[in-house]
């Protein structure tokens, strides 16, 4: 569980109930199943207007807040299995449908009919008191249980965020240095690619040939959405430890071409799955572009995480990529010591291959038409290509553990975005720069 969840219960325990209706329903909400659905359907109701509705609602939110995982969990199924949708209200109006001479009106009967009865208690929820943090912070631990049954709850819980962080509700914001005390500290904390080690470290990364810009919504003022960090740099970066030595000098900003993506971090677990990277991504780019004309290229020094899992798999394969016997046991030695880089016999062996292996697996491993590794499939899904595989570029354990080190620069090039997002969405097709399509095997043949 992230830390921004338990700053949510916090806020939210102070959310404005009556005190004696939380007595009244505090001890047995989550564990009884029947006083659980009274409470829950008294605030669907309508009973007393709104504002009595919502009070209701406010009551729910407060009870719940006091569950272990347990009553969590039943108050979710409480809601999947008896505050759904009113199907044989919906199989009456379509059957209805198929005759009526006025359609648009048995039309819109049936859109309200096809609404779960427990999307109106979520609503009211974001009308509380922190009912934006709540209802985040409830799908949070919705997704943590990982449950089909509930596939349901998610979806309509993503939909109605998805309503609420749409991007033109999103603040851009760049935090530096001098920004508040709290804001830093958050960022400490969300990092999720190159853990902060130090106040030094993170001062190293707000320095002024560095960027570091982060969505913000009113409805969560004193948090973080997600952020990018950005290294103003001349080339493209092949090493993302030079890029956080904190020893190494300030570029002077005449002397920086381009600007490196090198971490991005979503801060809230229950926004998963809401669009907001793409968005940042190219907010950042045109603003970056704005503020300093003399960028010309916009890249990512990026992770990819899913190649060592495949490269294990694929090893257990006979005469996988017809790979010679120096370089598999190579290869085995760096899966089992990640201070392989030491040894100069093993790095001179893959030194070649694992960026071939590697374009083999961005570029032919899929999922449906989709690019297998989770990272390369945001930014194609973005626009972006695949520019280049970097060997060395992260001598980190959690780098080794992920990639044997290597990670990837992708580009974003402002006027072919769009053609490259379609490309690959509607597709399948995986923009890449001629170099990298020249490590495939020469046979057209994939085996992924």
């Amino acid at each position: 569980m992230k830390p921004s969840l338990s700053r949510l219960r916090d806020a939210l325990k102070n959310v404005a109930v009556p005190k004696r209706r939380r007595d009244r329903t505090f001890k047995d909400f989550g564990s009884n199943p029947d006083t659980t659905r009274i409470v829950i359907a008294e605030a669907i109701s309508s009973r007393g207007g709104e504002v009595a509705a919502r009070n209701r609602a406010a009551v729910v939110a407060a009870n719940y807040l006091m569950l272990e995982q347990e009553g969590q969990h039943r108050f979710f199924t409480i809601l999947a299995e008896d505050f759904g949708v009113d199907r044989p209200t919906v199989d009456s109006l379509i059957k209805e449908l198929r005759d009526s001479e006025d359609r648009g009106a048995v039309e819109r009967k049936l859109r309200t009919a096809l609404e779960a009865e427990r999307e109106l208690l979520f609503r009211r929820f974001l009308s509380v008191e922190s009912g934006l943090a709540f209802v985040v912070g409830l799908r949070a631990d919705l997704l943590a249980f990982n449950d089909p049954a509930l596939a349901d709850l998610d979806d309509e819980l993503r939909r109605l965020l998805d309503r609420w962080f749409d991007a033109g509700l999103l603040t851009l914001s760049q935090i530096n240095w001098d920004s508040p005390a709290s804001l830093l500290e958050k960022l400490v904390e969300y990092e999720a690619v190159h853990a902060v080690t130090s106040w030094g470290d993170l001062k190293n990364r707000l320095r002024s040939d560095r960027r570091l810009f982060a969505f913000q919504h009113p409805g969560l003022p004193n948090d973080l959405l997600i952020f990018v960090e950005v290294a103003l740099v001349s080339g493209l970066a092949n090493s993302v430890d030079d890029l956080l030595n904190t020893s190494a000098p300030i570029i002077d900003s005449d002397q920086t071409d381009t600007a490196i993506f090198y971490s991005i971090s979503n801060c809230q677990d229950g926004l998963a799955g809401v669009r907001l990277g793409d968005f940042l991504i190219k907010k950042v780019v045109t603003e970056l572009s704005r503020e300093q004309p003399s960028l010309k290229t916009f890249a990512t020094l990026s992770p990819i995480p899913g190649f060592r899992r495949w490269l294990e798999e694929k090893l257990e394969q006979p005469n996988f990529f017809d790979l010679e016997e120096e370089t598999k046991s190579a290869l085995h030695t760096a899966l089992k010591n990640p201070k392989w880089g030491a040894e100069t016999q093993v790095v001179s062996q893959l030194r070649e291959a694992l960026p071939k292996l590697g374009a083999h697996y961005l570029l032919l491993a899929k999922r449906g038409s989709r690019a297998s590794d989770p990272v390369a499939n945001f930014h194609l899904s973005n626009g972006a290509r695949i520019e280049r595989i970097v060997f060395g570029a992260n001598q980190q354990d959690v780098a080794q553990d992920r990639a044997l080190g290597m990670m990837v620069n992708y580009r974003y090039e402002i006027s072919k975005i769009e053609d490259r997002h379609d490309a690959y969405v509607h597709d399948g097709i995986i923009d890449a720069h001629n170099d990298i399509l020249a490590l495939l095997p020469q046979s057209s043949e994939a085996r992924t």
